[in-house]
């Protein structure tokens, strides 16, 4: 059984948006996966770097769609992402450094995650629908 399940009440209606965070959902149940399974610590820390990179990756996808849109909230957008990847490679470093960081990790991606589409991504929607920043 998987650590998060999708469930649809996370859909934002914006496709690639919500296929990002299934990838996103994807990666954080690999962690899980490889922790549980006592996996090296250089295994754990490939699966904790590749969350995070493809993080980065769907942050800036995201925050330029939101521009495109001329989303009110930007900022503060872009700001709540930069804060939840620094505390992501904040986690990474001290797991390197020797601490056991992965359970702390998964119970903040798991919040966060949920927390962030239900509220943040989904009060952009109607903007970015209505301005038509959304297609690809």
């Amino acid at each position: 059984m998987a650590f998060i399940e999708w469930t649809r009440d996370l859909d934002t209606g914006i496709g690639w948006v919500d296929e990002q965070h299934r990838k996103i959902v994807d990666c954080i149940n690999d962690l899980h996966a490889v922790d549980r399974a006592s996996g090296t610590r250089e295994s754990v820390s490939d699966v904790m770097g590749r969350l995070i990179a493809y993080t980065r990756y769907h942050c800036s996808e995201e925050e330029k769609m939101l521009e495109r849109a001329g989303y009110r909230l930007l900022e503060t957008h872009q700001g709540i992402h930069r804060g939840f990847i620094d505390k992501l490679h904040t986690i990474h470093d001290q797991y390197r450094r020797g601490a056991d960081t992965s359970a702390s990790l998964l119970a903040l991606l798991e919040n966060w995650l949920f927390s962030h589409i239900r509220v943040h991504d989904r009060g952009y929607v109607a903007t970015v629908k209505s301005a038509g920043a959304h297609l690809r």
